[in-house]
């Protein structure tokens, strides 16, 4: 029996049983062709050619010739087809760096360019691009020498393209697995929500508080940070889990702060202008803070018998004041026409007063906060003597 491969016509293996028992039948193969490694397999049926190590060169059409002492010699053909895979693809970016396990971080709306090349591969390998396991693109181009090249372009990512799985595969046959190459798409993303938690309202003023802000959806963890008005609020304790960021902060109002605003701002801590806010207008309230001054218009110091005077009692309060006393050496001074003295709003007129109207002045203003009286005011009214010069009762 000779075996031939018809690119090389000549015989390449020969198994020889003539005039001989089939036990001690003559092996013979070509040494530049095969070698050790093919024989001729005679116990199974039917009998086999058998090489090991098949190489690349092996492949072609094999034709068996039988020839019989007393009997027409036969022929048959078998083709031999010699599948050599591609070599490990590699990723790379649109810069032609190599890609490992992950491509990025990038910003949502970037156009994302992966490159997929193998080597070599008989028959040519097919070099196919599938993102989360679906086939995307199989259109590849045969490069300079056994190179071939898939280049993908996934424009305008978004959210949802988070740790999507980018594979490459070169396949030239269904008896083995594709060779492959998968990265992780990797994003930085601003935070979706910024949110404040559980607020109180109102405030008291000088008391502490805690408060909390929560953001989440920022890659990687957002960072929080606190202003009242533009001032930045630094007593704060932040945990983070995953994409969520938690923090707490710690902070005492005062009466100033009515009606200012305490702002959480969670950030990206890797992209200036990544953030979301939120806004917690304050109200605080406290006790009546109380001033007492002599009307505007008028001299404290010139002073006379028979003059008209006023005093302004000056108030902030939260919530609104609800009752404003005015005293006079310690005791209440009401409203009266006849004895002429007016209560008008925040504001007590004296009209032609005399040397017994001097004295220390007060205001007493409450609200539901508590009550708060005024400074005093020493008022003084000159008097004519008999001497026809002023002089001014002090208390």
């Amino acid at each position: 029996m000779l075996q031939f491969n018809d690119e090389l016509p000549r015989n390449k293996l020969s198994f020889d049983v003539r005039g001989k028992p089939l036990s001690q039948a003559r092996h013979w193969s070509a040494p530049e062709v095969f070698g050790s490694r093919a024989y001729f397999r005679t116990v199974s049926e039917p009998a086999q050619l058998v090489i090991d190590d098949i190489r690349r060169h092996d492949e072609g059409v094999y034709r068996c010739r039988v020839d019989f002492r007393n009997a027409q010699t036969r022929s048959f053909r078998y083709n031999l087809t010699v599948i050599v895979p591609p070599e490990q693809p590699t990723i790379l970016d649109k810069w032609g760096r190599q890609l490992n396990n992950s491509v990025g971080p990038h910003e949502a709306g970037d156009d994302i360019t992966l490159t997929c090349r193998t080597v070599g591969g008989h028959p040519q390998p097919v070099v196919r691009w599938l993102v989360n396991g679906l086939l995307v693109d199989d259109q590849y181009e045969h490069n300079a020498g056994d190179v071939i090249e898939n280049r993908l372009v996934w424009p305008s990512i978004s959210r949802k393209d988070l740790d999507c799985l980018f594979t490459c595969q070169a396949v030239n046959t269904k008896l083995t697995e594709p060779k492959e190459a998968s990265v992780l798409l990797q994003l930085i993303l601003k935070p979706l929500t910024a949110k404040i938690q559980k607020t109180v309202s109102p405030l008291v003023a000088d008391k502490r508080y805690e408060v909390t802000c929560e953001s989440a959806g920022s890659r990687p963890a957002a960072i929080i940070t606190w202003y009242k008005g533009k001032r930045q609020l630094r007593r704060t304790k932040e945990e983070t889990r995953e994409n969520v960021t938690i923090s707490e902060l710690s902070f005492v109002p005062t009466t100033e702060d009515d009606g200012k605003s305490i702002t959480c701002r969670a950030e990206n801590p890797n992209v200036t202008g990544l953030y979301q806010e939120t806004h917690w207008k304050i109200d605080v309230v406290y006790p009546p803070i109380v001033v007492l001054c002599l009307g505007s218009t008028l001299n404290a110091d010139d002073i006379k018998e028979g003059d008209d005077v006023y005093f302004e009692c000056h108030v902030r309060a939260n919530p609104h004041w609800r009752r404003l006393t005015w005293l006079h050496d310690g005791l209440v001074l009401n409203h009266n026409m006849s004895g002429r003295i007016i209560h008008s709003n925040q504001s007590l007129v004296l009209q032609k007063v005399t040397r017994q109207s001097a004295g220390r002045y007060r205001c007493s203003v409450v609200n539901s906060e508590g009550e708060t009286v005024s400074d005093e005011l020493d008022f003084r009214v000159q008097f004519e003597t008999r001497a026809l010069s002023f002089q001014a009762v002090l208390h």
